[in-house]
């Protein structure tokens, strides 16, 4: 739901409350994250080599991991949303992660939470860039492909906001196409790493293609759907 929306909803103390939490569990949070994936260069600032880009994506994905949370944990402590009757579960049939993002307090925290994950996800391709550059031993055509693979993630980090910007009610597809891109995007850079690595293990190429796939069969479900109802109109919230 859009704040316009929400405000109605959820106003005075308690959506200060609501957002006075958020951010004090991003402030906590994201502290976490970075020190614990950052931590022989939070000791010592000169140490090297510098993060590799394994380091980067690491804390995306935890930063995302809690980005998760803190929407959960101000959805279901402060939010009035009605689970059982809302643009989502009306669309699709069914709650699913977004739902998280939707009202307020969640609404105005998401997008400070999702700086932080951003700008992770773009370091991390620009250090990945620059260590494919050296790697002479791979063929062209994987290291084109995974040059690729960081443009369309860093493409879907920055679109991504959209998500955050757009609610449900006013327009599903540009609503959810930013999340179901990101979710071909994360598995995608764990294949072509999977590919670079020479001395991979069996368990960590089950472990790649079986995300993959699920992506791509959840990717598929959540397309058609918005393909075949994106002429329904309006979706009461």
């Amino acid at each position: 739901m859009s704040a316009g929306h929400t405000h109605l909803e959820l106003a005075g103390s308690e959506l200060t409350a609501g957002i006075l939490t958020g951010l004090a569990m991003c402030a906590v949070l994201q502290s976490v994250v970075l020190y614990q994936n950052f931590k022989p260069w939070f000791k010592k600032p000169h140490l090297t080599p510098m993060p590799s880009p394994e380091h980067f994506l690491g804390a995306a994905i935890h930063s995302f991991v809690a980005m998760v949370f803190t929407s959960a944990v101000l959805t279901f402590t402060f939010s009035r949303l009605d689970f059982e009757n809302n643009p989502i579960i009306n669309y699709y049939g069914y709650n699913h992660v977004c739902i998280l993002f939707d009202t307020a307090p969640s609404t105005y925290v998401t997008p400070i939470f999702w700086f932080f994950v951003a700008y992770l996800i773009v370091r991390f391709a620009v250090e990945d860039t620059k260590r494919l550059m050296q790697m002479k031993h791979l063929s062209l055509s994987l290291r084109r492909t995974s040059y690729g693979a960081n443009v369309f993630l860093v493409a879907v980090a920055a679109s991504f906001s959209l998500c955050l910007a757009i609610p449900p009610q006013e327009n599903m597809v540009m609503h959810t196409s930013p999340f179901a891109a990101l979710m071909i995007a994360f598995p995608l850079i764990f294949v072509m790493h999977c590919l670079q690595d020479q001395n991979r293990k069996m368990v960590v190429v089950v472990a790649c293609t079986s995300f993959m796939v699920v992506s791509i069969v959840k990717f598929i479900f959540t397309f058609f759907t918005l393909l075949q109802l994106q002429d329904i109109g309006p979706i009461p919230g």
